[in-house]
């Protein structure tokens, strides 16, 4: 009897063993537990705009706020607009205090490459979010940044939700995206011998004949030839007012979906790479897509959980850390952490303990 016993659990052993590595040959992408190598270093805030126009005394206040809550790395923008507004005639004040800043507070960068300065753009294009008119000047601009920062930044992101019209404009096109993926990415790692490169984080979108979604968009860099030009697919997996884990919302849920982001990886034989969701929160406030506080760091928990249980999601930075005014019924104004007065929301709190707790949260 108890030989009989012994084999049964061998056998049993054996089918579990051979299910886990069926699951792993067949790319499941269905989470088995938390991971618990991640935590400050694989959280992150995201700084949006306007960085570069605060005085010194603001800009270290504002990096000893992201530093105290526990994250490691801080993206924000390398505005061509702003950095080069003429053919060559570069004004690097702005982000040299800005960077300097940041490193001086011990946070890494990544660093997102984006907006067109006007005489770059194409021609009906009528704002910075227009897209370059000549992808190779673009990647010029990109070597350009690299190199002057190699010693401080060493991840770049390219370009900001391509897969929508407002950012992309007049209108999203892989094709034309993939050639400014191309460029940037040859040119930055020429220049810049083992920077990593991160495809610009995709929004959540539909394809409504405006914007793409980013299922159907990453699909389309892949069928281009492109995956040499990246080393990290970049998300913005908003999922708000849903919690990122909710599969009853996965229609929609851009969280949910990095599932069918990550199969069509693995279907592409790309699932050595992992995706950076390079943005990542919800709003406060009383818009009409707005949540109570307590229900952003519900959502925050959530999402940071739902990011060690899937596994391929290596970072996470939260958009953002202090609220842009004082109007709560402006949506853009309220996804901060902390308030305009800096004053921590729930959500701060649920920060800080994941840059100490590995595993589930």
């Amino acid at each position: 009897m108890r030989r009989r016993t012994v084999l049964r659990r061998r056998l049993l052993t054996a089918v579990a063993v051979l299910v886990v590595l069926g699951a792993v040959a067949c790319g499941s992408t269905e989470p088995a537990g938390c991971r618990t190598d991640l935590s400050a270093d694989s959280l992150g805030v995201a700084t949006g705009s306007g960085l570069d126009t605060l005085g010194d005394a603001d800009l270290d206040r504002y990096f000893g706020a992201a530093a105290d809550s526990g994250a490691a790395w801080v993206r924000f923008d390398f505005d061509w607009s702003i950095l080069e507004p003429s053919r060559g005639e570069f004004d690097w004040s702005g982000t040299d205090r800005v960077v300097d800043a940041a490193r001086a507070h011990g946070l890494q960068i990544l660093g997102l490459l984006t907006h067109t300065p006007e005489w770059a753009r194409a021609g009906d294009a009528d704002d910075t979010h227009g897209r370059p008119a000549d992808p190779d000047e673009f990647g010029r601009f990109g070597a350009d940044v690299a190199q002057r920062y190699r010693d401080r930044v060493s991840h770049w992101e390219i370009w900001n939700e391509p897969n929508l019209a407002v950012f992309f404009g007049p209108q999203p096109d892989p094709v034309a995206y993939a050639a400014l993926l191309e460029s940037a990415s040859s040119r930055i790692r020429a220049a810049v011998p083992g920077a990593v490169v991160v495809s610009g984080g995709l929004s959540p979108a539909t394809d409504n004949g405006t914007d793409i979604a980013p299922t159907t968009f990453l699909s389309e860099l892949y069928e281009l030839g492109v995956a040499e030009s990246f080393d990290v697919v970049g998300m913005h997996p908003y999922s708000y007012p849903a919690l990122p884990s909710d599969a009853s919302t996965e229609s929609w849920n851009s969280f949910y979906r990095m599932r069918d982001m990550r199969d069509i990886m693995i279907g592409h034989g790309d699932d050595g790479k992992p995706i950076w969701a390079t943005e990542f929160g919800s709003p406060t406030g009383t818009g009409t897509d707005a949540v109570d506080a307590e229900r952003q760091a519900e959502i925050l928990r959530d999402g940071i959980t739902e990011q060690r249980r899937l596994g391929f999601v290596d970072k996470l930075f939260v958009y953002s850390l202090v609220d842009r005014g004082t109007d709560e019924s402006d949506r853009e104004q309220n996804f901060g952490v902390v308030d305009h007065a800096l004053a921590p929301k729930p959500a701060w709190h649920v920060m800080r303990t994941a840059a100490t707790t590995p595993g589930c949260l």
